[in-house]
């Protein structure tokens, strides 16, 4: 495999995060849905730096459109590309076909073609071809290509495309699929809903309830009390984020949180933070002790370090004189500096049990040092994790014959958990089970309280294999959330300009906001569970599958929405018609 293959494998599988995760209504083999927000075309990832893209109208080979790529910079290793993902159900353990017409005007040092490749377990690769070897050069009129592959009945993943690593102009156009010899009819989607009829928006209303402000004023909050009625007797209830930087979801949070917490009975607070750094942060809200900047630093991500956050933990700390009626903790595992440190702490005093610890952290370490060279993935080889493997055992020893009180027993077993959920982390889906778990551990010990969770919109949902979808099987009806989202406006995230504010794609006919926006409310809860129950003919838009933003803590990102079904993924949606940026902490200004 040459270096264009092992670039595709490694691209490709980055940029399917823009385009996986969410059910196709259709392949758009003929590239003749258009995306709203990036005028290419729609449920295809396009991309490749030195290269520009365009839907075109006038050179095309049937229908209205073909995808048109041309070189425009000189950058020795790039190339155009479009990716899409076809469903294992239908496809594994069959013969494939895939056809596309091609059409080359001086393509030189390099080639234009199709592409294919079906993935195993753990990313292994069970079949790939990119036409390297037959690929178009030169000038052609347009001209049919085929791939033909048996797909493995094991396959994981299967993704098809077309790639152009060269220079000049290449147009894609009227592809085909065929299983066992006969060929795949795609799915004609209707155009989008673009409007609500009086009926429709007279529907929407009567599940709707206007807010009065995002601002956590200590003003009126007659508008909160719905809260009660939608939360009823549940005892968890989580508040997500569409992205990782809007002030006013962040304080439309917090002010919601305050009302819990004094009117509800509402007592622990658990955030989307690593879990012994956050219990840090409880120190300062219960007794005052540390700098709660540093503190909300310690716990890693950016996305913390605001104002509305630190305005927040101030407000808990008022709040929990005289005495404690709220406690601040955390569920995330990325990281095990704050664990292994707990651990240190409580055996200081001995000498070969902070040895063997010193040990585990310098192994942690390599470890680490690896997954950043590796992108992130954390691989450990055999002799080590062997090693490892003694060291925890030891240390959960330790633990037990211990003479410490059987709470702080727990807390350290917990914090070994954490390095042990640390060095298995190699997808998301792991992390979100991790962080169910964790939660569920955090509840355990605390039997008689009520929750309140801190967390993006992605993580609480009920579907998906999420932290949410965890959390709601195992909770049944006391596990309640409240999805957020917004029409236009800026935010802050991390993406080509650094860490600053970025415009967020406005949304566009055919998306759940654009429809919403027509409410003419500035915000407003949105009862999803009752709209769902009631299956009323004038909210059936609302139960199907739409189009909603899904951001998180990059920004920049042309494809900002994707297609789900809120109404499965949320109990309650607060939509907010514009989004601001959150206002960073000094330190990362």
């Amino acid at each position: 495999m040459n270096g264009i293959s092992k670039i595709l494998i490694v691209f490709t599988s980055l940029c399917l995060s823009s385009i996986v995760g969410f059910a196709q209504k259709s392949q758009n083999l003929s590239f003749e849905l258009k995306n709203y927000s990036t005028s290419l075309p729609k449920y295809w990832f396009v991309g490749g730096k030195g290269f520009s893209y365009l839907l075109d109208s006038i050179e095309k080979h049937a229908g209205k459109y073909s995808l048109k790529m041309e070189k425009t910079g000189d950058l020795n290793g790039d190339f155009g590309v479009y990716t899409g993902t076809l469903p294992i159900e239908t496809y594994a353990g069959k013969s494939v076909e895939y056809r596309g017409w091609v059409k080359t005007k001086g393509v030189k040092n390099g080639y234009a073609g199709l592409w294919l490749r079906v993935d195993g377990d753990n990313g292994a690769t069970l079949g790939f071809d990119n036409m390297e070897d037959r690929g178009l050069k030169g000038d052609n009129n347009w001209t049919q290509v085929s791939i033909k592959m048996d797909v493995n009945k094991d396959a994981k993943n299967i993704n098809f495309g077309g790639l152009f690593p060269g220079e000049g102009t290449v147009w894609f156009d009227d592809l085909e699929l065929y299983i066992d010899g006969e060929k795949f009819v795609d799915i004609v989607e209707a155009a989008p809903k673009t409007s609500l009829s009086p009926s429709e928006l007279a529907a929407l209303k009567k599940y709707s309830y206007p807010l009065r402000t995002y601002e956590p004023d200590s003003g009126d909050t007659k508008d909160l009390k719905p809260l009660g009625k939608l939360i009823g007797s549940s005892k968890v209830v989580a508040l997500g984020e569409v992205t990782h930087g809007s002030s006013e979801i962040f304080k439309m949070k917090n002010r919601i949180i305050q009302y819990l917490a004094v009117n509800k009975g509402f007592d622990m607070f658990s955030m989307e933070a690593n879990m012994p750094e956050s219990y840090k942060l409880n120190d300062y809200t219960v007794r005052g002790e540390g700098d709660p900047k540093k503190l909300i630093a310690g716990m890693y991500f950016w996305t913390w370090q605001t104002d509305e956050v630190l305005n927040m933990v101030e407000w808990m700390r008022r709040f929990n004189q005289p005495k404690q009626r709220i406690t601040f903790t955390g569920f995330d595992m990325q990281f095990y500096a704050g664990a292994v440190n707990e651990i240190l702490n409580a055996f200081k005093e001995n000498k070969e049990i902070k040895d063997k610890i010193d040990s585990l952290k310098n192994q942690l370490d390599v470890v680490r040092s690896n997954a950043q060279k590796n992108s992130g993935m954390i691989v450990v080889d055999a002799s080590a994790k062997k090693e490892i493997n003694g060291m925890i055992s030891f240390l959960k020893n330790s633990v037990e014959i211990s003479s410490f009180k059987t709470a702080e027993k727990a807390w350290l077993q917990q914090n070994i958990v954490i390095i042990e959920q640390y060095l298995a982390m190699n997808n998301y889906s792991w992390r979100d089970e991790c962080m169910a778990d964790n939660f569920m551990w955090i509840k355990e010990q605390n039997p008689q309280s009520k929750f309140v969770i801190w967390a993006h919109n992605a993580h609480i949902m009920e579907t998906n294999q999420m932290q949410g979808d965890h959390l709601a099987q195992k909770l049944k009806d006391d596990y309640v959330t409240f999805g957020f989202s917004f029409y236009d406006g800026s935010y802050t995230a991390v993406g080509k300009k650094g860490l600053t504010s970025y415009d967020a794609v406005k949304a566009y006919p055919g998306t759940l906001e654009y429809l919403l926006e027509q409410v003419q409310e500035p915000m407003f809860i949105l009862d999803l569970k009752k709209a769902k129950s009631d299956k009323h003919k004038d909210i059936e838009w609302l139960l199907g599958k739409l189009e909603y933003r899904r951001t998180g803590a990059g920004g920049g990102n042309p494809i900002e929405f994707s297609e789900g079904k809120i109404s499965e993924d949320f109990d309650y949606l607060i939509f907010i018609k514009t989004s601001s940026p959150s206002t960073l902490l000094p330190a990362n200004r």
